[in-house]
């Protein structure tokens, strides 16, 4: 057996996935330092980014029936992002997977954006290989454990708690933008801190604005967890 195919036959069993076509697979877990033009990850990151948004979109609003739009964007927005997506792959044993260039070693086997890149590449892999339903099946089982609906859908609460643990101050919310007619308003809405912006959120009223806003900052802090600290600087 070559080598690369035994590479590529652990990496099946590690994921608990076989592929039929497993050029697929080697592609996913190809990052661009390798200088495999065309057989990296890259298209297949740009794929699994819209694959994976579809069939969690489908999941939660079956999931869901009674969230609004808002909620279940704040939802989603929990579970696709850069440190979500991360973790899942760390949980999926990625790091250990990748090909990599000497360039990118081994920082890169611990560097959020190449885990979550290299676990959209899979899942769009997966897709191609054996369609939705085994994509469906993938993410209920890596990523959709993940989800904490209690905590997502009280995002401000979230950001407030971190926020004061850090500061010893509150987010203050600002609307930015209000339109549409009035039985119809839009609102926009940016929640700062000390005077730094860190995420703005658009919603049917200001509520589900300001949530989304608290989910933007969210997000923003776990992919940089340094901020808070350089803001108390």
């Amino acid at each position: 057996m070559r080598e690369k195919d035994s590479w590529l036959r652990e990496a099946e069993a590690v994921l608990g996935q076989r592929f039929r076509n497993r050029a697929l697979l080697r592609a996913a877990l190809t990052h661009p330092s390798v200088g495999a033009k065309g057989r990296a990850f890259e298209r297949l990151e740009f794929l699994g980014d819209a694959v994976l948004a579809l069939v969690l979109a489908l999941d939660l609003y079956r999931r869901f029936p009674n969230l609004s739009p808002g909620e279940l964007t704040r939802l989603r927005a929990s579970l696709v992002n850069r440190h979500a997506l991360a973790q899942a792959a760390i949980q999926l044993g990625v790091p250990g997977m990748l090909r990599m260039g000497k360039s990118e070693e081994p920082e890169g086997r611990r560097r959020a954006t190449i885990l979550a890149a290299a676990f959209e590449a899979l899942v769009a892999a997966l897709f191609l290989d054996r369609g939705l339903g085994a994509v469906t099946k993938f993410l209920r089982q890596h990523l959709l454990p993940r989800l904490s609906p209690d905590l997502s859908l009280d995002a401000k609460s979230e950001l407030q708690t971190g926020v004061q643990a850090v500061l010893k101050t509150l987010p203050r919310y600002r609307i930015l933008k209000l339109s549409g007619l009035p039985h119809a308003r839009r609102f926009e809405v940016e929640v700062q801190v000390k005077g730094q912006t860190l995420g703005r959120g658009k919603g049917g009223s200001r509520r589900e604005a300001e949530q989304n806003a608290a989910t933007r900052a969210l997000t923003y802090l776990r992919e940089n967890p340094h901020i808070l600290r350089s803001i108390q600087e």
